[in-house]
Formats: C-alpha cells, sequence, structure tokens
C-alpha cells in the first residue's frame, strides 16, 4: 500500500498537446489510438480523419488506419463521414465498477450518508492533469460509481486538497489547464480569480489534514475534504459537503476524520 499524501502526481500532459502523444517507437500505434479515442470522446462533436491527423500531427493515411481498427473493435464509428465514440467506450467504463477502490467504500459511504442527513460524500483522484471522481452518494439515494465531471476543479474540495500538497509549479499548471477545459467557478466575493491566488488560499485552509470551503460556490454551503491512503499510486481524497449547512466546520472536519478512518480500513478487508 502506499501512502500518496506526500507523493507527487505523474508528470501532468500539457494543454493542447495534441501533437506527439506519447508512446515509444514499440507502441505508437496503440499510444496513438488511445489517444485519439480520448480526443473524440473530449470533443463531443463528430471529426473527420483529416481533423484528427492534422490535430495529432500525423498523416491521414496513418489515422484512417488506427480509426478503422477501432472501428473493428467497436470504439469508433463513422457517422456522414465523420467519426464518434462507439458504445464499446461504455463497456469500458462499466467495468471500472469492478475496482477495488470503487467497490470497497461502498457500505461505508451507505453507513455515513445514512447517519448524517443531508451530505453529500465523494472520493475522487488526481490522475495527471484531471480529477476522476470514483464513487459520490448523496443522503437518500442509490452511490454513483465513476465519471469524469466538467466541475470546475478551482471551487472542488477534493481537488484543492489533492493540489496544494503539490509543487506549485505543478498545482499551477493543473488550475490553467483547468480553467480552460471547464472553467472558473465558485462565488467571486470568496474565490480568487488567479490560480495564485486560489492556491494561496486553498493552503490557507488546511488544518490538521481538512481543508474546508465555507459559501464558495453557494451561500451557507460548506465543504472539506481529506486526503486518502489508498491501495493505488494516485493522489486520492475524500470529500464531504454540508447541504443543508447543518454541521459547522469543526463538525464537518471530525465527520472527515472518522470518514477517512473508515475508508482506508476498507480497502483492508
Amino acid at each position: 500500500m502506499t501512502d500518496i499524501r506526500g507523493d507527487a502526481v505523474s508528470a501532468p500532459i500539457p494543454a493542447g498537446s495534441e501533437r506527439n502523444p506519447p508512446g515509444s517507437a514499440s507502441n505508437q500505434a496503440l499510444a496513438r489510438g488511445l489517444h485519439i479515442l480520448r480526443m473524440l470522446v473530449d470533443e463531443g462533436e463528430p471529426m473527420t480523419a483529416t481533423e484528427i491527423a492534422r490535430r495529432i500531427g500525423i498523416h491521414q493515411s496513418s489515422a484512417s488506419r488506427i480509426l478503422a481498427t477501432l472501428g473493428e473493435v467497436g470504439y469508433v464509428r463513422k457517422d456522414q463521414g465523420r467519426f464518434v465514440p462507439d458504445y464499446g467506450v461504455l463497456a469500458l467504463g462499466s467495468a471500472t465498477t469492478r475496482l477495488p477502490l470503487i467497490k470497497r467504500p461502498r457500505a461505508v459511504f451507505e453507513q455515513l450518508t445514512a447517519e448524517h442527513g443531508d451530505i453529500t460524500m465523494t472520493m475522487c483522484m488526481l490522475w495527471r492533469d484531471e480529477l476522476l471522481y470514483l464513487l459520490r452518494q448523496t443522503s437518500g439515494s442509490e452511490p454513483l460509481a465513476f465519471w469524469s465531471g466538467a466541475f470546475p476543479i478551482n471551487v472542488s474540495a477534493p481537488g484543492l486538497r489533492l493540489l496544494v500538497d503539490l509543487p506549485d509549479e505543478e498545482a499551477l499548471h493543473i488550475l490553467r489547464v483547468a480553467r480552460q477545459r471547464n472553467g472558473w467557478g465558485g462565488r467571486p466575493e470568496h474565490v480568487p480569480p488567479t490560480e495564485e491566488g486560489l492556491l494561496a488560499k486553498a493552503r490557507a485552509t488546511v488544518a490538521d489534514d481538512v481543508l474546508i470551503m465555507a459559501d464558495w460556490v453557494v451561500e451557507g454551503r460548506t465543504s472539506g475534504a481529506i486526503p486518502l491512503i489508498t491501495p493505488e499510486p494516485h493522489p486520492v481524497a475524500l470529500a464531504i459537503v454540508d447541504d443543508a449547512g447543518t454541521l459547522g466546520p469543526d463538525r464537518l472536519a471530525l465527520l472527515l476524520h472518522k470518514a477517512r478512518r473508515l475508508v482506508e480500513q476498507s480497502f483492508l478487508t
């Protein structure tokens, strides 16, 4: 088991780095295929082989061969001369619900959201420059497993809790990429407008390993996050949102410590 609280994440991929996707000469075709598939998912709109080839800096014939292979295995399909993700992508995503990191803490999420009305619990992973939401549950609802959300990371309690432990350059880079990808959220009277100001304020809110955000997104709503030790090599944080504003920062911090203990124990069973 790796203690990820003090570990840095893998080197982030700079924004706009579609050209020269990663991969050594021996696996370049595979790396390009995965890169193209991710591009199509992120784009949200059909793309031609010419557009894809230009975006990543390869010949159109190479892009067409890769797209044909992706189509044969059901991950991409052609729609009126343009390419879109096919439903094989969903089959890949469905496997995430069986990952131990998502499966084992579910009972803890169910227990705590039942004990404490009007809270939302979330577990997130920082993967490269992106925040992956692994598990989410609100009082009285079914758990939601895995999604890559479009929520601005600058007002995400788990996202900021993971960023404050990184070196300045790396944390600021991720914030800049996230601003381009999902915008800059929050209430201006509480959320600094610059990456540097936001990082400084986030670090100032951390006490006893907990980051607390009061009124940053909605007046009267407090959220907090705490890092987790998990079996995975990437940083993970647990967050709780006090949806009704009844806990207050001190009780929320205590609940986060309790939740961390229970979630980390679930990985040992």
